[in-house]
This record gives C-alpha cells, structure tokens and sequence, in this order.
C-alpha cells in the first residue's frame, strides 16, 4: 500500500476555485441525491445541519431544496470558495435558508450537542488531525444526532480508481492545475484501517463504516450519542 501523500485543503486560487464550482454545478447532481437518500433514510425533515468543507456549497444548496425545514450551515477553509458559495446561494434564491463561513473542521463553531445532521463530503482527506474532527462531530451533535461522512479511500482497487481518473481528466482536465486533482485527492485519503482505528480512537461512537467502489461512508447509525 503507498504512503499517504497529505493534500492541502485550502483553495485561494479564485480562478482554480471558480473552475471548480462551474463543474460541480454540471457534474455533481448524483452525488448529491446520493447523500439526499441517505438523510432520507434517517427520516430527518427538520433542524440544524452543519456542512463541514463545503467547497462552493453545492450540497446545502441541492439539499435545502429538498429539505427546506433544515436550517443549514456550511464551513469551509478557504474564504474564496465561502464566498463563491454565497454567490451560487444568491443565484439559486437560497441565501436566506444557508448560512456560509470560514471555519476550520477542528473547531467547529457550533455549541455542544446543536446539531441534529453532520455532513461532510470528500473532505476528510485533506484533514491530517481526523481524530480530532471526529471528536467535534461527537462534540457538536445533539443525543441522537445524526450524520453522513464521504471520501475517497486509498486501498480502492486500482481498477476503478483508473477509471474514475479517466473520467476525472476528461471532465475536469480542460484546467491544468485540476487535472491531477483526482489522483492527488485518493493519494492523500485514509485506508479503511486507518479510518477504523481513528474512529475507536475517538469519541464518536454508534457508526457504521462501508465501501462504495472508489468511496467510503462512515454513518450515524441508531443510537447515537
């Protein structure tokens, strides 16, 4: 298995960070109905969600149309990708049903036991503390809370981790700092054993922790908190 290779986290390159949102608002439709059926599976209608790394914000925007009693925050390092992310707010009519920040997935602004949903999507392999988060998320979540962890995984089977570079390049290789993007992003995530043992290591308790070809899904099941 090779070495993890830590990627940053933080996008300052508007023009790097406008390509990005351009082609997450085209691309990533599945992605978000994928995480849309799993907060459905959960039966939450309502309350306070905190989305950790929201990039241009294109999960809270595609879920509070879904779900318009959920009261959304989003977070995210890079203060030019917050403010690309109000702008796709602003241009979908949203602005008032999502709040956008800096915030630091270490430190989550949030106090003890408000959240009712956690998400946090492809982000988890930028952190190099993930022990840490997950004692924000045990942290921040209300008894019973709930939430819904995606990222790459570094023992994917190196078929499908060519095929979805193959995809990666064709559809966001026209920018020649994103071109390597997919690569750099499965080289700096975790194994399943790594993550495993963080989250025993933590003290987020009640998760589940499956595969999907190239991803892995850490989950709330009952019980929690």
């Amino acid at each position: 298995m090779r070495e993890r290779i830590s990627e940053s986290g933080v996008i300052e390159d508007r023009e790097l960070a406008e390509y990005y949102s351009l082609m997450a608002k085209k691309y990533m439709r599945i992605p978000c109905q994928r995480v849309l059926s799993r907060i459905k599976a959960k039966g939450i209608q309502q309350g306070n969600c905190l989305d950790v790394g929201t990039g241009p914000g294109i999960f809270p925007i595609f879920l509070s149309k879904a779900f318009p009693e959920i009261r959304f925050r989003a977070i995210d390092l890079s203060s030019v990708m917050i403010d690309i992310a109000w702008k796709n707010a602003i241009e979908a009519g949203l602005a008032d049903q999502i709040e956008f920040q800096v915030g630091s997935a270490y430190s989550l602004p949030c106090d003890d036991q408000s959240l009712d949903l956690l998400l946090c999507t492809n982000t988890l392999h930028h952190l190099d503390r993930p022990v840490d988060f997950f004692n924000e998320v045990a942290r921040t979540l209300k008894a019973g809370g709930s939430f819904v962890i995606v990222d790459f995984h570094r023992d994917a089977s190196f078929v499908w981790v060519g095929l979805f570079d193959l995809f990666w390049r064709f559809f966001f290789g026209k920018h020649p700092k994103a071109r390597k993007g997919f690569m750099e992003s499965v080289n700096s995530s975790y194994t399943l054993e790594e993550c495993r043992a963080f989250l025993n290591q933590s003290k987020l308790t009640n998760w589940k922790l499956y595969t999907r070809t190239i991803e892995m899904w850490i989950e709330s099941i009952p019980g929690n908190g």
